[in-house]
Order: structure tokens, then C-alpha cells, then sequence
């Protein structure tokens, strides 16, 4: 008898995203980074928590959505990134296969959305995240492992990006001076200090601000963010 293969992820289009505004109202959010910073911090803490992984932040946590905008990180992980149980959410482009949530990437600098189907500015997917959360509606919104900052020669915490250009850090810094001053309305803190970010908090503290809010697995996010096309 020959079984068919069954994928374990929602099959999705740029156009399923539409209905994403808003469906986090003052739900805390922690954007996940890949610098080495990362490695410092314990992310079962945030196991009840709602999660946008970026990138290669995969290796340390199967977070509530992961995104990307390179088709090359699709090419290379293809196989680890079908397993996660995380919404997957990237460029229209960087899937290949059509097998996940999109956004269309827009020329010019960062600025905020108000739909999760079209995103602002290139170089730096920090950003990019940061518009997710906010078009989400999320508020508090945390950042992680989105310092910008080397460690003992290394790029990201899983050792040296290979992707990573000479121009990679600068914009990377572009994005979170943008995040600092785009004149959001939420709450936004650092995890890790950066130049631009220069008085970080603790993920403990960061959780320990969430406590009043109860904690919400992951069937739960899943089922409002993407409602009835989940």
C-alpha cells in the first residue's frame, strides 16, 4: 500500500496574512535575534509566552512564528524548518515551494504597517519582526538576541553567519535605531545592550512584567492569529 505524505504545517498565501492586524491586542511579544547575546539567555522562560523567531533562531527555540526573508535559508533548512511546529511566515520570494504565510517586501526605508501582507525597508530582518508585532498589536514588545554586537569573532550565536556581509552590522544598526525612534506607540525594551539600545533589562525582569497577563500556549496564539484559516 502506498501511504501519501502529509505535511504537518499549514499551507498558506500572501493574501491569508491579511486578517493577522490586531489579533494580539496587548499581548506581550519577544522578537528572538541571532546575536551572540542569545546564548545568554534561558528561553524556556518563555514557554507561555507569544515568540517571533528570526531567521537561524530556530537551533535555540521552536518559537510561535518564524521569519525570514532570504530563499537561501529555505534551501539550507528546509527540512529542520518543516518539523517546527511554529507558524512559518517569510518573504513571497524566500519560499520557493509555496508552502508558507507571506509578506511582499517594499523598497525605502523602515516604517510601520498596518498589514502583515506588506513590510517596509531592507537589510535587516530585526525590523521587519518588529513591524509583525506591532501591526499584531502587541504591547509590551521585547527584544532578544537584537544587539548588532560580535562576540569572540563570532557574527550570531550559533558561531559566523554565512551570509554576513561588511554591511550587515550597519544595517542591522539602521534598524534598531528606526525601532527606537518611529514614535510607536507600545512599550519597547532591550534584552541585551547595544549603541543604540544602552540600558537593557534582564529576561527575567522582562518576563516577571508579564505576570499579570495569563500565560497562553501555543494552540491558543495559533488560533488567533490566523482564526479561521488556521
Amino acid at each position: 500500500m502506498i501511504r501519501k505524505r502529509v505535511r504537518s504545517y499549514k499551507v498558506g498565501s500572501r493574501s491569508d496574512v491579511k486578517g493577522w492586524s490586531n489579533s494580539l491586542v496587548d499581548c506581550p511579544a519577544f522578537l528572538i535575534g541571532n546575536a551572540p547575546s542569545l546564548k545568554d539567555l534561558d528561553l524556556s522562560l518563555l514557554k507561555d509566552h507569544f515568540t517571533i523567531g528570526i531567521n537561524r533562531a530556530f537551533y535555540e527555540i521552536d518559537p510561535t512564528i518564524l521569519m525570514w526573508q532570504d530563499a537561501e535559508l529555505w534551501w539550507n533548512h528546509r527540512a529542520e524548518i518543516s518539523r517546527l511546529k511554529a507558524i512559518k511566515y517569510c518573504k513571497n520570494l524566500a519560499d520557493p515551494k509555496n508552502r508558507c504565510y507571506h509578506f511582499k517586501l517594499s523598497n525605502g526605508d523602515f516604517k510601520l504597517t498596518d498589514t502583515a501582507s506588506m513590510l517596509y525597508g531592507r537589510g535587516a530582518t530585526g525590523p521587519l519582526a518588529f513591524q509583525l508585532a506591532h501591526v499584531l498589536g502587541c504591547d509590551p514588545i521585547f527584544m532578544l538576541g537584537m544587539d548588532c554586537c560580535y562576540r569572540e569573532g563570532k557574527t550570531d550565536f550559533y558561531g559566523v553567519n554565512p551570509s554576513h556581509k561588511s554591511h550587515t552590522r550597519k544595517n542591522c544598526n539602521k534598524g534598531l535605531k528606526w525601532i527606537k525612534m518611529c514614535n510607536s506607540d507600545r512599550e519597547i525594551y532591550a534584552c541585551s545592550h547595544s549603541k543604540i539600545f544602552d540600558s537593557p533589562i534582564s529576561l527575567e525582569d522582562a518576563v516577571d512584567m508579564c505576570r499579570s497577563i495569563h500565560p497562553q500556549n501555543r494552540s491558543i496564539f495559533r488560533s488567533k492569529i490566523l482564526g479561521s484559516s488556521k
